[in-house]
């Protein structure tokens, strides 16, 4: 759990959304949605349930997640950094 404490009050609010999502999609439990957790190899999600994570969340947050950036996201806080970056303004 020390990983979250380095993360910002909007990183972690935005785990909090994919964690739900997680759960929701793949039914694995939100609190075992860390950043240091790999999607496939801890979290034994697929690449479909990658998928469909990364589609919710882009309705969740607005930010488009092309597939060439998403073969490259391994872990949550990949995720997280993508998203967070994406976010900002230009």
């Amino acid at each position: 759990m020390k990983g979250l404490q380095k993360m910002s009050t909007k990183q972690q609010e935005m785990l909090s959304t994919l964690s739900g999502i997680v759960e929701r999609v793949a039914g694995v439990p939100a609190e075992k949605v860390l950043p240091d957790k790999s999607f496939t190899d801890d979290l034994a999600l697929d690449s479909l349930a990658v998928v469909e994570v990364a589609f919710s969340m882009q309705e969740e947050t607005g930010v488009e997640i092309p597939e060439e950036d998403l073969a490259r996201i391994r872990t949550v806080q990949d995720f997280l950094d993508f998203v967070e970056l994406s976010a900002e303004p230009n």
